[in-house]
């Protein structure tokens, strides 16, 4: 699984694989990929930019299991 974030309905991230990881594996469960995705909306809309994610992150956030 990915995600997309759009801002205004217009596509702003478009992130079909787990970010911050080698290859292009994409997140096991949609609800991964909903927690990492709600992350980085929280990086946008508090001006945290860019609004990438850390492999310590991503851990932290238990997106990674």
């Amino acid at each position: 699984f990915g995600y997309d974030i759009l801002i205004y309905d217009a596509l702003y991230v478009h992130q079909p694989h787990i970010p911050a990881i080698n290859g292009n594996r994409g997140f096991k469960a949609e609800s991964q990929a909903k927690i990492a995705a709600e992350f980085v909306v929280y990086k946008i809309r508090n001006n945290i930019m860019p609004p990438s994610l850390s492999v310590q992150e991503l851990d932290s956030l238990g997106t990674l299991k």
